[in-house]
């Protein structure tokens, strides 16, 4: 019996010494992941913009993994009590509502989860990850593209830095300020250009919206009892080349995680036939012409390379080739029983809203000027919160712009004006060279 008794103290014994150690590894990492946040406070790339596939300082494929002792930072609900959640775990793993990931500025609202606006300090009711995405430190480019020469500030973001010395040292990854690269400038001058070459986009008088109710992020109401788009002169848009070829596509996916794309012969004719129709417009052109004349492609095979491989090569979301960067973007695929990921074209929207398969709810933000409209609704029973897309405009147009803030500026924010109105492109990237979604800014 004094043998069997020893034996069951030795055995708690081990257990206590287990549970602390690991307690202290969290406590430890807890703090190391805390001090790694306030040192890279001032690091643009590191708190302005989401992290790629695999890095260790990204939730992106580790939402709700256990403990890794090995990462800098954590993504499981047990992070916020450790204070040590990766930055981007708001963004990733709970959803854009819970983050302040593009929403900086945005107005109140008391639908909102949480709040990104300058006041929210004062209420306490900021999102998490506030201070990540919205306070911008003076020694930063991050929103100061070509802004005048501020002497207030210790830095400039303009291309007269280059000669007087004195520019942000993140000025070149922001701005494109070296090296054949891009500024807001440049970008706003090839979207008014390819704007006003686009012959596919729709006129005006080919279409007409009915935005009805706007509602908040995340809402699940039917608050608007009409379709979006209540005309749609499919006799003339749809029989522009690449529309046509662009709606043969897309009963080539299937929106459901962790069901492989099956390529077969017949679809990937039509793939071709695509990529041949847009690469015969004025748009893409002048897109091959802008980026060959800033050294990123060689030539019009060059693009089409890079468009293929970023765009329609196959990855792993949820089991090995069960998705792509096009399908997420101009189709939208279903996650986690219910809800859309993607789905930023207005033909996808208009043809499944006809086909009864989509319900508009609302509309979320509209700009107006740039035909930019945040969508939100309900897809075969998946709830979109905000889907942004351009309505009207070509899958060329969209797919250049796109494209071209992609191979410049991969997993940024893309600022430019489009007939002088300001807008931008959010990009992702997903392992690294690939496209894991891109849409305008609305």
């Amino acid at each position: 019996m004094n043998k069997i008794f020893c034996a069951g103290i030795v055995a708690v014994l081990l257990i206590m010494v287990i549970i602390g150690i690991g307690i202290g590894a969290r406590a430890y990492f807890g703090s190391t992941g805390k001090a790694s946040e306030v040192t890279n406070a001032g690091n643009t790339s590191a708190t302005k913009h989401l992290s790629t596939e695999g890095a260790d300082d990204s939730c992106v494929g580790r939402c709700d993994s256990p403990l890794d002792v090995t990462k800098p930072c954590q993504c499981n609900s047990a992070c916020e009590r450790y204070e040590d959640c990766c930055a981007d775990y708001q963004y990733t793993c709970l959803g854009a509502e819970f983050s302040c990931y593009s929403q900086c500025g945005r107005a109140y609202d008391p639908a909102d989860n949480c709040h990104c606006n300058s006041l929210c300090k004062q209420y306490d009711n900021c999102c998490e990850d506030y201070d990540a995405y919205c306070i911008i430190p003076d020694g930063t480019c991050y929103g100061r593209c070509d802004d005048p020469i501020d002497s207030n500030l210790p830095c400039q973001c303009n291309s007269a830095c280059l000669t007087n010395g004195d520019c942000c040292p993140d000025y070149s990854d922001e701005c494109g300020g070296s090296g054949g690269g891009i500024t807001p400038g440049a970008l706003s001058a090839l979207a008014d250009d390819l704007w006003a070459s686009d012959t596919s986009r729709a006129d005006p008088s080919e279409y007409t919206i009915n935005k009805q109710t706007q509602v908040a992020d995340g809402n699940t109401v039917d608050k608007s009892p009409l379709p979006l788009f209540s005309f749609v002169d499919e006799a003339a848009v749809f029989s522009r080349p690449t529309f046509a070829a662009f709606i043969n596509l897309l009963d080539n996916y299937n929106p459901n995680y962790g069901v492989d794309e099956v390529r077969t012969p017949g679809k990937e004719a039509e793939h071709v036939a695509f990529m041949d129709a847009i690469m015969a417009t004025k748009v893409m052109t002048k897109t091959v012409n802008f980026l060959a004349g800033k050294g990123y492609v060689t030539d019009a095979a060059d693009f089409r390379a890079k468009i293929e491989h970023a765009w329609f090569t196959l990855y792993d979301r949820s089991s090995p080739k069960d998705s792509s960067g096009f399908e997420h973007v101009f189709l939208g695929e279903y996650k986690g029983g219910s809800k859309v990921n993607g789905f930023h074209n207005w033909v996808q929207f208009y043809l499944k809203e006809k086909a009864g398969e989509v319900n508009y709810l609302g509309y979320v933000r509209i700009d107006e000027n740039v035909n930019n409209i945040g969508a939100n609704f309900v897809w075969n029973g998946y709830n979109k919160a905000l889907g942004g897309f351009l309505y009207g405009s070509s899958v060329e147009f969209d797919l250049a712009m796109m494209g071209t803030c992609f191979i410049t500026m991969p997993g940024k924010v893309c600022r430019f004006n489009l007939n002088g109105n300001p807008t931008s492109v959010q990009t992702y990237t997903i392992f690294t060279t690939m496209v894991g979604s891109a849409y305008f800014v609305v």
